[in-house]
């Protein structure tokens, strides 16, 4: 995204394309529009049915995305780069986002995860992890999920990098389309000590 009009429009309907009428398709557009040229896009890319339209903005654009999600025929998702919890309720309130993406790892954990989930929920809001880089990461994300009543899609971070691949013993194989939430104590998981020690710093 943001290479141009043209390549945008292109990118959506190849992938429609690709896909198929009955997959869903949700777009990241990476941060790069603003307010006005979002919401072309979004009404451009409504023929492709897309999910929602993701972080279409900077995130501290909240005027922006109050703007967008009101006029906007494609559902608007964002939060992957907020740390604060008090930013997201400001983000759905007054930023009227419909999807908001909760990365465990930057807003401080679990409990806090779990408020702006709930915040969210009490807000018929929809909640979705954002995941990448580790398997820690994976599993305190499906733990978030499976704890709130307003999601039911996972971003499974495919980083072929050995953090992401080797970090964790726990490798979450999906199967079917679904990815097992781990049942052993605490996030289930197992790391590998070699891999901590090789990127170990300090």
């Amino acid at each position: 995204m943001g290479q141009g009009e043209a390549s945008d429009i292109a990118h959506v309907r190849a992938a429609r394309q690709g896909l198929g009428r009955d997959v869903e398709l949700m777009v990241d557009a990476g941060l790069w529009w603003d307010a006005a040229t979002a919401l072309r896009r979004g009404k451009q890319f409504e023929p492709f049915n897309l999910t929602w339209l993701e972080e279409p903005l900077h995130p501290d654009d909240v005027r922006g995305y109050a703007r967008l999600s009101a006029a906007s025929p494609v559902r608007i998702a964002a939060g992957e780069e907020v740390c604060d919890v008090g930013e997201f309720r400001t983000l759905m309130d007054v930023g009227g986002l419909d999807v908001v993406q909760v990365d465990v790892t930057r807003v401080g954990g679990l409990a806090r995860s779990k408020r702006i989930g709930w915040d969210a929920a009490e807000r018929r809001r929809l909640c979705v992890n954002h995941s990448y880089k580790t398997g820690v990461n994976i599993a305190a994300s499906l733990h978030l999920v499976a704890a709130l009543p307003n999601t039911h899609y996972f971003e499974y971070c495919v980083e072929q990098g050995a953090l992401r691949q080797h970090l964790t013993r726990q490798r979450f194989p999906v199967v079917d389309g679904e990815v097992r939430v781990l049942e052993e104590p605490g996030l289930g998981i197992e790391l590998d000590e070699e891999i901590v020690a090789k990127y170990r710093v300090g």
